[in-house]
């Protein structure tokens, strides 16, 4: 047998097989309809899908054969994966060097005929064959190889299938992981957690918690106790958020007031989610946050300072009452705006440019502060000291910047009229004297921290930073440091601040120097502190949210992009840069789709896109190709939407892209499928009825279920199945129905069909409710004629009956069946003939051990437990190797029912039902004439081993007088030759003469036999090259005078043993052999080589001479005298004396030979 060869590309053949996830899943109907299908059409018992893996081929359906897999060396499959582009076909593999010594073709299955069609994925790599099996062998025609192909490709169709059903389970996967993620992500911040076990209403609280309801660790706090700490108000609230919580899986996020165990209220934000049989959950004091916010809100809205929010494309997304209101307009005439372009700054196109550069001198990093005229109410001017603040998300990238203008006017008088505001307002204000670190704060300073002035009194420098976070001490020490060196006019900080509460507050602190020494010393700062604790939290929101927006964006598997007027590119997701080809957004931006598709494609894109861009037209779910990185084509489905800026005018567009390539493949495939299962409809070896689930009229039919009723289709489809069924059935039908009423299918059940003539044949039915599109039900059904099995099924009972009949007439065998426990069952009238019991003493009463010698059965168990290495006794030392499949036959002896014993020749095999042990048969024959006979034959063998000795030297002597007289007789004959010459022309002396050679001959002939059968040599290592080697030499004279060629390619290196005179004789002969029994007719040649396998090695000596007659003398090929050329030195014996030296050393000869051909001798010999 030969093993298949590794393809070329195996890992990567083995890693494209793994990607589909086919090994090991359970049988399914769409595979195994196809393996049905194959057998049908090539008319063979078994056909598979077979998968090669890395050590075996395993079947993913096995239509005819019960396993799943076998050893890949074995596989055919395995050979067929090496020729993807080919149909392998073994017409016959018992004459297939590959393979006629293949375990599945000399065993089970059987396998003769091979088919194969190798299943090749879209990237060229077989996975496996679909394949079609016989124990005979076949030819198949062109045809129904081509449907054999249609099948195959249809399998492939189905592993696609499924491999983008495993890649959507992933891709859906994915998402719900971000989903998580991102929920996660909203819930960070909190400061205490807390778990309900939903069955115990048991609840468990981190030590945060615990401090916030101001009760000690050991409080008993149960669900009821927990909810009663809730301000009544807001008891039923959080109730029914736990209850929707736990029994619609709903989470919560709640801000409830809480009544602490001291009688404190609090606010504080709960938030809960059922995750197994727990409710999980965070607790926050939110308390002060709630104060903050309406505290920021007041000094939002309040401050005389024009504050906003911009993001970095300079729109306005915020303003304080106090910008609206003095410029004379509302939110809604700036929101939503570009800042520059907003009321304010009208008064001077030099004021927009300015803040235009300083903008983005802000977008930069950079802190802009500087005095501008802008307008405010009925387009009055005013001079502002006015800022530009970036924010900054966590990697130092600015998000957002933060305008603020400050009222100015008349430097002079503005400076003491701004202290007097400060005073007048709840900002807090400080004076900061340098040279003796005295610092003078107001009340809302004192406020901001939780502290009333005088607990705060005095205050130093060291002392208000020392409130200050860590983070932000050495920003404030640079800004200050750069007042101090004139660098800058003022400074500006947003920081942290810890209050007496013990919560960091952020303020906007801002401070000048606003006295100097004459010699340049900084001598006072003034400042002013802002609370915008709620401004930073909405800042910090609002970057979450930006950030999760943006992931989301990104996690989508569309393409989302937005375009300006020109078709550049000013925002792309994921999704996008990978159509594209690009590694990041910022490889896209700024770039039209000229720079990554094909002019012709472009083109059609910017025309459809001018439609939104010049009309406002939107462009909804149309279909378009492109070219993806790789080449390969894409099927989008886009929709393009115009963007509009606040003047209402188009300012761009978003367009968003769905790659349906793979929908668009299925819904080919699905045509495909449509049309292959039409033709299946048509070709199905069963019939197939669809019938309104009403009326029971045929609507439609295949022309195997008209076959066998006599009708036309057109008179067949006129009908409703009640026409074709007798009314005896009826009760079958109602059955049915019900079933379909219940479960939308009906089960297998057998009925009748009329045919035409009014005669009547069996069919079996199955079937399943379906709904057309207009919701209409129908029924589609299978219906297979069954005449055939129904007349199989009355021989079988016939059979079954007729062999009871013979189970109990047999009287010399005896037959008992037991069930798995080792209760007898059985037990035939044999049995009671030879062992004395009545069945109905045995049966359901004894196991079979009540017939067996005691010491008998313990010998065996003890054999059968050292070879299994496994405890084995009572009933299972009769069965374990019968329940192991192997097949047991031993001699026993049986116990009688009056204490006589027997010997007993026992089989013993499992009884099974569809591969299911239900049951031991042991069939038991009487030996006791048998072993009478075998002791006689041992009696009779020791007298012949005696007769052989003497034979043997009787053989020597005669041998050795006969060789002595022969020779006397031609000695003497040369004597008289010699004194008388003329004798020598008698005819008559030459005839004695030749006689006597001949006789001669013939005692050589028996020596040398004689020698052989005697001989008792001892073998050693034998170099067969040399062997030959030497008689080639030996041999040269007649080699050259025969004008043959000696081809000796034998393995120099290889070694055997026997005898070294035997071997000789072996290749001396089949030299001489070849010389003698050449073709005068073409040139001559005598190979000899030899092959090694697992156990043994074989020389072949092939030649073309004569060849032999097989047909006619096979059966006499190593006989003494026979010869089958007309060759004067032919003498019948040189074949005889070699088959006996090879087979005196353990080996055997065969021959292969065609007459006029040639001839080759196989000489095996064990390792």
């Amino acid at each position: 047998m030969k093993k298949p060869p590794i393809p070329n590309l195996e890992l990567e053949r083995l890693k494209e097989l793994e990607t589909y996830q086919l090994i090991g899943i359970a049988e399914e109907d769409d595979f195994d309809f196809i393996t049905s299908m194959a057998a049908q059409i090539c008319g063979t018992k078994i056909s598979l899908i077979s998968l090669v893996t890395e050590d075996k081929q395993w079947f993913l359906s096995h239509h005819g054969l019960e396993t799943r897999e076998t050893p890949r060396d074995y596989s055919f499959c395995a050979h067929a994966i090496n020729h993807p582009d080919q149909v392998f076909i073994v017409q016959d593999a018992r004459k297939d060097n590959h393979f006629r010594d293949n375990p599945l073709t000399t065993g089970d299955p059987n396998v003769v005929f091979y088919a194969g069609v190798p299943l090749v994925s879209p990237n060229g790599l077989p996975l496996g064959s679909l394949c079609v099996i016989d124990d005979t062998p076949k030819n198949l025609q062109p045809d129904q190889i081509q449907q054999l192909k249609k099948l195959a490709n249809q399998t492939l169709k189905l592993f696609e299938l499924r491999r983008s059903q495993i890649e959507l389970k992933k891709t859906n996967e994915t998402l719900r992981k971000n989903i998580e993620l991102l929920q996660a992500t909203q819930k960070a911040n909190q400061l205490g957690t807390w778990e309900l076990e939903i069955a115990s209403g048991k609840t468990t609280w981190s030590e945060m918690v615990y401090l916030i309801h101001e009760v000690p660790k050991g409080f008993d706090h149960n669900q009821v106790n927990a909810i009663e700490f809730y301000h009544p108000d807001y008891r039923s609230i959080i109730t029914n958020a736990l209850e929707k919580c736990i029994s619609e899986n709903k989470a919560f996020d709640i801000e409830c007031l809480l009544i602490s165990a001291k009688g404190k209220q609090k606010w504080v934000r709960s938030t809960g989610r059922k995750i197994g049989k727990k409710v999980v959950g965070s607790f926050q004091d939110i308390t002060q946050i709630k104060e903050s916010e309406l505290k920021f809100k007041g000094i939002f809205n309040s401050t005389f300072s024009f504050i906003g929010f911009l993001d970095t494309d300079g729109i306005l997304l915020e303003a304080n009452d106090t910008a609206i209101n003095m410029a004379g307009i509302t939110h809604e005439d700036v929101i939503g705006k570009p800042y520059w372009n907003c009321y304010w700054w009208q008064i001077s196109e030099e004021t927009q440019k300015e803040l235009k550069l300083n903008f983005q001198k802000a977008l930069s990093g950079e802190s802009v502060a500087y005095e501008v005229v802008v307008w405010i109410a009925d387009k009055t001017p005013i001079t502002i000291l006015f800022s530009l603040k970036p924010i900054f998300d966590e990697r130092g990238k600015v998000i957002f910047v933060v305008p603020e203008g400050m009222p100015v006017q008349d430097i002079v008088d503005t400076r003491n009229r701004y202290r007097a505001v400060i005073d007048g307002t709840k900002a807090g204000t400080f004076e900061w004297n340098i040279e003796t670190n005295e610092v003078l704060i107001n009340h809302r300073f004192a406020e901001m921290l939780g502290y009333t002035l005088e607990e705060l009194e005095p205050v130093t420098f060291e002392k208000w930073l020392s409130n200050a976070h860590h983070e932000d001490l050495e920003q404030a020490q640079n800004l200050i440091e750069k007042c101090f060196k004139k660098e800058s006019n003022f400074f500006e900080l947003e920081m942290r601040l810890v209050p007496k509460t013990g919560d960091w507050v952020w303020v906007n602190v801002r401070g000048k120097i606003f006295d100097w020494s004459p010699s340049g010393r900084a001598l006072k700062m003034y400042g002013t502190l802002q609370e915008i604790t709620e401004r930073k939290s909405i800042e910090f929101r609002l970057l979450e949210e930006r950030a999760l927006l943006r992931t989301i964006i990104d996690s989508t598997p569309d393409s989302i992009y937005v375009k300006d007027l020109q078709g550049r590119k000013l925002m792309a997701n994921k999704a996008d840069c990978n159509y594209c080809g690009v590694a990041g957004e910022d490889e896209l931006i700024g770039k039209t789709d000229y720079d990554f598709y094909p002019n012709e494609i472009t083109k059609n894109t910017h025309e459809v896109e001018q439609k939104v861009l010049v009309d406002g037209e939107s462009i909804l779910n149309q279909e378009g190709i492109i070219n993806g990185p790789d080449g390969e084509e894409i099927c989008l489905l886009t929709s393009k939407i115009p963007l509009y800026d606040q003047a209402g005018k188009i300012s761009g567009l978003v367009g968003i892209g769905r790659n349906i390539t793979k929908r668009k493949k299925a819904e080919d495939e699905l045509l495909h499928n449509k049309n292959l299962l039409e033709a299946l409809f048509d070709l199905s070896p069963i019939g197939i009825a669809l019938n309104d689930f009403t009326t029971g009229r045929f609507l439609d039919v295949n022309d195997k279920l008209v076959e066998p009723t006599g009708y036309t289709k057109e008179e067949f489809l006129a009908l409703s199945y009640w026409d074709v069924t007798p009314r005896s059935f009826e009760s079958e039908e109602a059955e049915a129905v019900r079933e379909m009423q219940e479960k939308g299918s009906y089960d297998q059940f057998e009925k009748e069909y009329i045919r035409k003539d009014g005669s009547r044949y069996p069919v079996a039915l199955q079937g399943v409710v379906i709904e057309d599109s207009k919701g209409q039900k129908l029924i589609w059904s299978f219906v297979r004629d069954v005449s055939k099995e129904k007349n199989a099924e009355r021989k079988l009972r016939e059979a079954i009956s007729n062999l009871q009949a013979l189970l109990d007439a047999s009287q010399q065998v005896a037959i008992i069946a037991t069930d798995t426990q080792g209760m007898i069952t059985q037990f035939n009238s044999g049995a009671e003939r030879m062992l004395g019991y009545k069945s109905n003493e045995l049966v359901g009463l004894h196991s079979p051990q009540l017939i067996h010698l005691l010491e008998e059965s313990e010998r065996e168990s003890q054999h059968l437990s050292e070879k299994y290495q496994n405890k084995i006794t009572g009933f299972e030392t009769f069965i374990i190797e019968a329940r192991m499949g192997l097949p047991v036959t031993k001699e026993w002896t049986y116990l009688r029912k009056d204490g006589n014993t027997l010997p007993v020749l026992l089989s013993v095999n499992a009884i099974a039902d569809e591969g299911e042990i239900i049951g031991y048969l042991g069939v038991a024959t009487d030996i006791s004439a048998l072993k009478k006979v075998e002791k006689e034959i041992k009696s009779l063998l020791a007298i012949t081993k005696e007769q052989n000795e003497r034979l043997k030297n009787f053989a020597h002597i005669v041998s050795h007088n006969l060789r002595s007289h022969s020779g006397g007789i031609s000695g003497l004959f040369e004597l008289i030759k010699i004194e008388y010459p003329e004798i020598a022309s008698n005819e008559l002396i030459a005839l004695i003469i030749e006689g006597t050679e001949n006789l001669q001959k013939t005692v050589e002939d028996l020596t040398e036999v004689v020698r052989v059968n005697l001989a008792t040599s001892e073998n050693s290592k034998i170099w067969l090259h040399d062997i030959v080697k030497k008689n080639i030499t030996s041999l040269n004279l007649q080699i050259k005078q025969a004008d043959i060629e000696i081809i000796n390619t034998m393995d120099p290196n290889l070694q055997v043993k026997g005898m070294q005179a035997y071997f000789d004789s072996i290749v001396l002969n089949m030299i001489t052999n070849a010389i003698k029994y050449r073709s005068e007719e073409r040139a001559s040649f005598l190979k000899i080589y030899s092959k090694s396998f697992d156990e043994h090695v074989t020389l072949y000596f092939e030649d073309n001479g004569l060849g032999i007659d097989l047909k006619k003398y096979g059966d006499k090929l190593f006989g003494m005298y026979k010869t089958f050329h007309h060759h004067h030195d032919s003498r019948g014996v040189g074949l005889f004396i070699t088959k006996n030296q090879i087979e005196s050393m353990g080996g055997k000869i065969e021959i292969e030979s065609e007459v006029n051909v040639g001839t080759t001798f196989k000489i095996s010999f064990p390792l």
